[in-house]
């Protein structure tokens, strides 16, 4: 998408995209900014070793729990309420609880409350979005509208260290959560204000050329989805008694696991497992990340053109553990780097299909509460597990059994390739 198309008049659904990207780009900071605080928190206090994994995995556990139970409990309210309003909403709430936890770090129990409330605040985050997706692009559009919004839970990552590791160095770790709470309410919430509408037909600036191309993808759609229809009444029975979204629940859960359990611990790896000095984290830390907008882009083109997105996926896991391996048992920092950003790559293949692949297998009609339930259990068990499952590769890599916990990582990585390739045989999508 270059600037010249996005000032196209038929581009509004392009536009929203990359709003959607921004208010994903500045959330997933504020969730994430504890990560790179937690080195300098550690040393501020004098935390040991088995005081920063236990205090971290409390930080980092509570969050998605929080995020969980609002996925599940508020998605169903947000959808009724609409996307716009809840986006409003969801911003301004999680620029308070950002900034609170800035004011009460010296009481870690009040700290970790507001890592349940920031989780709560931004849980219906990814069920709005993929409501806005789905009533604003084809079927044939949205592997490359999804990796739009997408990358901006990548750039967060990749930029983090940048933008936040420089200032806490320089003015202490306090100064990231002020200058985040900001960004949410400079930044995203006039951005939503201006772009976001919950339907094309609410949007004043919409053409008519655009608004009948949108209504002729989505003609009819209903009808080729898989899991419409009400044989089995009620919500929750009809989705646990789907198999295609038992299968997409199962590798959701497997992937956060992974990904936000390796997220979380990576600068604490570095700094104590590996040795690496706090203000050296600026590219140590985005390097594995710098292919991964690349690799979103790529597959999700990929499965667009081929509507083999759960089959990319899945080859793209199975080759993913074998280089989270290599990383984490390599002696050599440079070749940690080099397959941690092999193995990133190599993931964003699921990225790039978990929304579309969803999208498909869910109703328009209860599609904002049923992605909510599928993000807040994926997110809530994977990211409650995550921060406790990868702890194992912080610490002395020469302890007895350390090997056999690394081995966890690839394992999972392993099972999830499994199941995405039975959602494939399922969904053929």
């Amino acid at each position: 998408m270059t600037a010249s198309f996005l000032t196209r008049p038929d581009a509004r659904r392009w536009r929203l995209a990359y709003v959607l990207m921004v208010s994903l780009f500045v959330g997933y900071l504020d969730r994430m900014n504890i990560s790179l605080a937690l080195p300098l928190m550690a040393a501020e206090h004098g935390w040991s070793d088995e005081e920063l994994t236990s205090k971290g995995e409390l930080l980092f556990s509570l969050f998605y729990v929080g995020y969980g139970l609002a996925n599940i409990f508020l998605s169903p309210l947000a959808a009724r309420i609409g996307p716009r309003l809840s986006l409003i909403i969801i911003v301004i709430l999680w620029t308070l609880f950002t900034a609170m936890g800035a004011f009460v770090s010296q009481f870690i129990l009040v700290l970790a409350a507001t890592r349940v409330l920031l989780g709560i605040a931004e849980g219906v985050h990814f069920p709005m979005m993929n409501m806005l997706t789905k009533a604003w692009f084809p079927p044939d559009e949205r592997g490359r509208a999804n990796s739009i919004w997408i990358s901006g839970l990548f750039l967060a990552v990749l930029l983090a260290p940048v933008m936040l590791v420089p200032l806490m160095h320089a003015f202490g770790w306090r100064i990231g959560f002020w200058g985040l709470g900001l960004a949410g309410l400079l930044i995203t919430l006039p951005l939503i204000l201006r772009i976001v509408h919950n339907r094309p037909e609410l949007d004043p600036r919409i053409t008519v050329e655009e608004r009948a191309h949108i209504e002729e993808g989505t003609a009819g759609e209903a009808l080729s989805e898989v899991g419409e229809g009400g044989a089995v009444p009620g919500r929750l029975r009809r989705l646990f008694t789907n198999p295609t979204f038992l299968l997409l629940l199962s590798a959701g859960i497997l992937n956060n696991i992974v990904a936000l359990g390796l997220v979380s611990w990576l600068p604490s790896y570095f700094v104590r497992t590996r040795g690496v000095a706090y203000e050296d984290l600026t590219w140590i830390i985005s390097l594995p990340f710098a292919g991964s907008i690349l690799g979103v882009w790529i597959w999700s083109n990929l499965g667009d053109r081929f509507s083999n997105r759960a089959l990319i996926a899945a080859i793209g896991y199975l080759a993913a553990g074998g280089f989270v391996f290599v990383s984490l048992t390599s002696a050599t920092l440079w070749v940690v780097i080099a397959f941690f950003a092999l193995a990133v790559f190599m993931t964003s293949a699921w990225v790039a299909a978990e929304f579309a692949l969803l999208q498909r297998a869910l109703p328009a009609k209860t599609l904002g509460a049923d992605s909510g339930l599928y993000n807040g259990l994926s997110t809530m068990i994977g990211g409650g597990l995550g921060p406790i499952v990868v702890s194992a590769i912080v610490g002395d890599p020469s302890a007895t059994g350390a090997m056999e916990r690394l081995l966890v990582v690839p394992a999972t990585c392993t099972v999830l390739a499994l199941v995405l390739v039975l959602a494939y045989r399922r969904m053929r999508y």
